[in-house]
Formats: C-alpha cells, structure tokens, sequence
C-alpha cells in the first residue's frame, strides 16, 4: 500500500469513528459519507488528502455533473450531488482542525465542496411525488394471493404499511410486542426498531378500512396461533428456503429470524403493484399517500396536528413540506373552483 494512501486510510477511520461516536451519527449516515469519501480519492487517484487544492474541489464537481448513475445511466440527481458534496465538505472542515492538517487545509478551502445556489434549490425543494391513490392500495391488496403463508406474510406487509404509515426499515425490524390490536396501534421502540434519528412514538391505526385491519390482524393471530411466535420473534420473517430432490421446487417457509435489510420489502411491494397493473412505488409514497388522506379527515388544528404526529413528525411543517405538495393536476382545479367563485 501505498504511504498517502495508506495515510489517508487512517485519517477517514479516524473521521469516521467521530462521525458516529461523537456525532452520533446512525450507521447509514456514516456508510454514506464514506461513499462519498471513496468517490472523491476515486476522482484524484488516491491522492493524499494533504495535497488538497480548491481547484481539486472545483474540478470534482465538474466530474459530478458528468457522471451517470451505474444502475440506471442517467445523470446524477441534484440531490445526490448535494448529498455528496455536503460530506466531503463536512470531512475537509474536520482535516482543517486536525494536526497535520490544519496548516494545508482552511475553513475556508473546504467550502468550496458546496453546491451552486440552483443545485441546492434543487435538492431540498418540495416537489409533488407520485403516489399511491387509498383506492389503488386497496386494489393491490385485494389483487394479492393469500393461499401459502409467503403470500399472506406479503400481504400483510402491504396492509401494515398503509394501516401505519410505517417506514420499510422500521417495518422489518418490528416485533410481534409492538403491535397492540385490542389498541389499535403500533409503538415504534427507538431502541429494538430502526425509527428515523432513533424517535420512539406511538402510531394509531390511520382510517384506511376495516379490510385493511383485518388483513394485518388475522396475520398476528396467525403467527401466534398456529405458528407458536412470541411477543420477542419478528412481525414479518424472512422466508426459508428447505431443497428438495433432483428438478423438485423447493418448500418455503417462515424462518424465526427478521430480514437483513428492507431490500426484500421493498421488491415483495413494487411487484405487488406491477401485478395488479398499476405502475410500481417504493413503500415510502404511501407516507404520501397518508399525508394526503389528512386533508379528507382533519377539519380542525388539533386534528391536522394528531394526524402529523401519528407520522411520526414532531413538527405539523414536516407533514405540510415534505408530503403536503398538492398534485399539479389539484392544484389546477383548486384554481379554476377560486376564479368561478371570484
């Protein structure tokens, strides 16, 4: 190894052991600023971060606007390109203060890792995302198959997510204990499910129907009844796989074990869409969708406000900016309703 690279190598641990210890940072966090990091040495060769210039800076976001995404090809996103900017800014603001460091490096060397004005505009504005309307989620689920358990566990994990508003990640890490029917909620445990920053809170059921609670219901009886689960064993298990013989389809079953990741959630969903002929979405649109929905329930501040809250946001601006953008086509009609009475 090289003596910079190997250099380098030790500084970014050093760094990324203060973004999570003494930032508190959570591992996805720090998992992507360390993306962002490798992407930069990419760019300079593995260049030693002492030999750092504004112009590298300025040069890598030229290399940025260039580049296309590996999977899909396109151009990367503007808030991608904030994204990554903002953590390579982040670590040349601590080499600044670092010894070895600080007499190469300035505060002032290190902003120039910061977006243009127009890209981070781009990048946090509040645009209106496509989303699942109530009627096609209740499509989907009626759509879906129920005769093995595989297919009753997905179709519980679609219900669950409509019914609670709940993020994928903290869906696969949900236990059998968080889950009150008598209720009508779902606690959301900082500490044993992976919630946004850690928050714990609890949810109540949104008003989507009956068909959807009986859905998620019959499924946690199921899991206690007839397969014995606990309060501690997971709401939405992985599935086993048990071969068979020669050219036989294997047997799936339940495995008394939470998926690794969301990824498996996230695929069992957009297929459940692509299925019942409606355009695939990734779960988070139906926090969308939800949003939405207050609009038909909430008549008062103190409604609209529980409503933000079983979200889970602290603050009712959360719900109105991140998920309260009107569809274009609503807002037209909003304004042609407005110029009749006027």
């Amino acid at each position: 190894m090289k003596k910079h690279a190997a250099q380098n190598l030790r500084i970014k641990r050093k760094y990324l052991i203060w973004l999570r210890d003494a930032k508190g940072l959570s591992e996805a966090s720090v998992e992507k600023a360390s993306a962002s990091i490798d992407r930069y040495e990419a760019y300079t060769a593995g260049a030693n971060f002492n030999a750092y210039h504004p112009e590298k800076a300025r040069g890598f976001k030229r290399h940025l606007e260039a580049a296309r995404h590996e999977r899909t090809g396109a151009p990367l996103s503007a808030s991608t390109i904030d994204g990554i900017l903002r953590d390579l800014k982040a670590l040349f603001l601590w080499l600044a203060d670092q010894p070895g460091y600080r007499s190469k490096i300035t505060h002032a060397d290190a902003a120039y890792f910061s977006a243009t004005r127009k890209q981070a505009r781009a990048a946090h504005e509040s645009l209106w995302k496509p989303h699942p309307s109530p009627e096609q989620l209740r499509h989907v689920l009626r759509m879906m198959p129920a005769e093995t358990v595989i297919e009753r566990r997905d179709r519980a994990i679609v219900a669950f997510l409509f019914l609670t508003g709940s993020r994928d990640g903290a869906a696969v890490t949900r236990r059998l204990k968080h889950v009150d029917l008598v209720g009508r909620c779902v606690h959301f445990d900082g500490k044993s499910v992976a919630t946004k920053f850690g928050k714990s809170f609890t949810t109540f059921f949104f008003p989507v129907g009956g068909a959807v609670l009986d859905i998620v219901s019959s499924w946690v009886e199921e899991l206690k009844r007839d397969h014995l689960w606990g309060r501690d064993d997971p709401l939405f298990p992985r599935t086993k796989v048990a071969l068979r013989g020669a050219g036989a389809r294997p047997s799936l079953s339940l495995d008394r074990a939470p998926w690794a990741s969301a990824h498996q959630l996230r695929k069992i969903f957009k297929e459940a869409f692509s299925a019942a002929g409606l355009p695939p979405h990734p779960p988070h649109r139906v926090r969308d969708t939800l949003a939405a929905m207050a609009d038909q329930f909430c008549r008062t501040p103190e409604k609209y406000k529980a409503w933000s809250q079983n979200l889970g946001h602290e603050s009712v601006l959360t719900t109105f900016t991140s998920y309260g953008s009107v569809a274009p086509g609503r807002q037209g009609e909003i304004f042609v309703e407005l110029c009749e009475r006027a």
